[in-house]
């Protein structure tokens, strides 16, 4: 069931690549948002790739944390680019919280994950950042994706906010779930998550294929924190 879940996830991601390659080549208003969101889904499948070719190369799992991070890492990046500027720049003190998001996360996944993570998985902080790094990264995007829906109630970017934060929220929780279970070693088809990551991408497909009501005025979204 795994192994089915993955094949079909790669499968969406590429459908959404493709999908958001084809928004960024078109001409339109809002093309660098497209642009931003196609890259940040090429990271995820670059880092994906990476991870398959080093596993297949060394014969070993990835550490924790690693050069593959990067990619994955980039991919917040570019999101949270996408997400602060379009269709209309958020106010500066959404970045009060935002950053208050990332830091109650980071408390709680320090005190609730680091002891278990080195009694049972050992090594030392440094490996454990590389679990801590994506829960605290997720909160701050899905605070980012929440608030950039707030400023879109009403307009036409309503519904695609929503999809956006639906998207994000997904991914959070197959993080969490999926951190979770590796901390703690629970037995697991890994399953759920899976189901959380497929959902991201769905929730991301239904948003390119609706209607192109992106070609409205940036100015019908209200710009508040």
């Amino acid at each position: 069931m795994d192994i089915l879940f993955q094949f079909v996830g790669y499968i969406s991601l590429l459908v959404v690549l493709a999908l958001l390659w084809r928004r960024a080549f078109r001409p339109s208003e809002f093309r660098q948002l497209w642009i931003l969101l196609a890259l940040a889904w090429t990271m995820n499948l670059l880092g994906n790739i990476a991870w398959i070719v080093h596993d297949l190369v060394t014969g070993t799992e990835l550490d924790t944390f690693s050069v593959v991070d990067t990619f994955y890492v980039l991919r917040y990046v570019l999101i949270g680019w996408a997400l602060w500027l379009y269709p209309t720049l958020l106010s500066r003190r959404a970045w009060v919280w935002i950053v208050g998001t990332m830091l109650a996360a980071s408390v709680v996944v320090w005190a609730v994950y680091y002891n278990p993570a080195m009694a049972l998985r050992g090594g030392d902080w440094t490996g454990f950042l590389g679990l801590a790094l994506y829960p605290v990264l997720d909160a701050g995007i899905i605070g980012l994706a929440w608030l950039r829906m707030r400023a879109a109630r009403g307009s036409a970017w309503d519904r695609y906010a929503s999809l956006l934060f639906c998207a994000m929220a997904s991914y959070g929780i197959a993080n969490t779930i999926n951190l979770t279970e590796y901390v703690f070693s629970f037995d697991s088809s890994g399953v759920l998550q899976n189901v959380f990551w497929l959902s991201t991408d769905i929730f991301l497909l239904v948003m390119l294929l609706g209607s192109d009501v992106l070609k409205e005025k940036p100015m019908l979204v209200r710009n508040e924190e």
